[in-house]
C-alpha cells in the first residue's frame, strides 16, 4: 500500500481530540480518556480500510491505463456488450383482456347490491331498559 503509517496515526489523533475535547465537559476524566481511546482506535481502523480500498482502485486504474497504452485490447472486462431482446409483443399480450374481462366489458356497469340492512323496531322498551342498564351496572 502507498504511503505509511502517519495517515493512519494523523485520523486517529484528531478522532481521539475530537471526542475527547466533546466527552471531557459532561463526563469523569477517566471516561473521557477511555472513549477517546475507542475514537483513536476506530478511526485509524476506518482510515487503514480507506486507504487500502483507494489503494486498490488507483492499482487498477493504473493497470487499465498501461493496457490501452500498449495497445491490448484482451483485457478481461474491458468491453461489454450486451444486446436485450424485443419483449413488446410478450407486453403487447399482457395488456390485452381475456375472455372474461372481454364479457364483463360487453355486459356493461353492473353495480354492487349489498344486503339490506333490516331495522329491528319491535322491540319491548322495557326489555331494552333492563339490558341497558344491566349493561351500565357492569
Amino acid at each position: 500500500m502507498s504511503g505509511n503509517i502517519r495517515w493512519n496515526l494523523g485520523f486517529g489523533i484528531a478522532g481521539f481530540a475530537f471526542t475527547f475535547l466533546l466527552s471531557v465537559q459532561n463526563n469523569l476524566l477517566t471516561t473521557s480518556l477511555v472513549r477517546s481511546v475507542y475514537a483513536f482506535l476506530i478511526w485509524f481502523v476506518i482510515t487503514f480500510i480507506l486507504r487500502a480500498i483507494l489503494f486498490q482502485l488507483l492499482a487498477s486504474k493504473e493497470v487499465v491505463e498501461s493496457s490501452t497504452v500498449q495497445g491490448s485490447d484482451d483485457l478481461v472486462g474491458g468491453q461489454l456488450d450486451l444486446v436485450i431482446p424485443d419483449e413488446t409483443e410478450e407486453l403487447h399480450d399482457l395488456l390485452k383482456p381475456t375472455p372474461k374481462e372481454q364479457k364483463a366489458v360487453q355486459e356493461g356497469f353492473v353495480p354492487l347490491n349489498p344486503p339490506k340492512i333490516v331495522k329491528v323496531s319491535d322491540q319491548d322498551p322495557e326489555q331494552m331498559a333492563k339490558v341497558i342498564r344491566h349493561l351500565t351496572e357492569d
